[in-house]
């Protein structure tokens, strides 16, 4: 069989023009000119005999042909990334780079002492953590950004692992007198609520156990941060539902809300297609955040 001669940096140029939709944006992005990115796409297009690339008024986007080529380029390229690791795994050497995505509540509180654990077992392995919303965590899992991720979210094109639940509790001031600490839903409506924005797992679940409970919620400050919220507590703006275990140190203090039984589910998640030794090493020490 004939193998088309495709270049896997003009493939790496194509799959930039997408992301970045702009030849120049794209030429940033990879380092080179735009002359030569225009070259790579042109010998892509002789090659194919097909247009990939169509100029916009607002710069340039994939032709239908070209999306489809993308769309396995992305599969080329990280196999051919992986080749090397996949070597030193032959050899019993566990190396190379992992993309782990979290959520920052528990990229802050939870993930460190894994991480720095994992790190001093596996010193060849350079771990990289970005933080975003699960569902942004989702999408970059599916478009080959991520190799793994904690998060709360599912997909039907990932293995998704159940971790643990993480309840949801009351985030106070600690100098707040006692008997002023609400203790029910209905309580801590007729407070000054700070809490997550809508569109976010805490938010929805928030939402939902107000409405059964017949009760408003309307929090004064909506935000994505757990540290901005319990800096905004700090600060005497209002009380908060935050994780359990993401209020540390002496300033704030915990509660449980007696008829707020709702956690959100941490799950661990990766693509089906069989991962890099240095991804599965990974996979295993998170997977010790397992609670029965």
């Amino acid at each position: 069989m004939a193998l088309p001669d495709l270049s896997p940096h003009a493939l790496a140029s194509l799959l930039a023009i997408a992301e970045h939709g702009s030849v120049s944006a794209a030429a940033r992005a990879r380092g080179l000119t735009q002359p030569s990115i225009s070259r790579q796409v042109q010998e892509l297009e002789r090659q194919l005999g097909t247009l990939l690339v169509e100029r916009t008024s607002q710069g340039a986007r994939l032709t239908p042909a070209g999306e489809s080529l993308a769309e396995g380029a992305r599969e080329i390229l990280s196999a051919l990334s992986s080749l090397p690791e996949r070597v030193r795994s032959r050899q019993g050497e566990v190396a190379g780079t992992v993309r782990l995505g979290t959520v920052d509540s528990i990229g802050i509180h939870v993930l460190p002492p894994i991480l720095a654990k994992f790190v001093q077992e596996n010193p060849r392995v350079d771990v990289q953590v970005m933080c975003h919303a699960s569902p942004s965590l989702t999408a970059m899992l599916l478009g080959d950004e991520l190799d793994l991720a904690v998060g709360t979210t599912e997909h039907p094109k990932l293995t998704c692992e159940r971790l643990y639940q993480n309840p949801l509790v009351l985030a106070y001031p600690l100098g707040m007198p006692e008997k002023q600490v609400p203790m029910t839903l209905r309580e801590v409506a007729r407070h000054r609520i700070v809490t997550f924005a809508k569109g976010l797992t805490i938010r929805t679940l928030l939402d939902q156990a107000f409405a059964k409970a017949g009760l408003e919620f309307r929090p004064v400050l909506e935000l994505q941060n757990v540290e901005v919220i319990k800096a905004m507590i700090r600060a005497g703006l209002g009380l908060g539902i935050v994780p359990d275990g993401s209020v540390q140190g002496f300033e704030l203090a915990t509660r449980p809300i007696r008829d707020l039984d709702v956690a959100r589910t941490i799950r661990l998640m990766h693509r089906t297609t069989p991962p890099s030794l240095a991804t599965k090493r990974l996979i295993e020490a998170l997977r010790t955040l397992r609670r029965l």
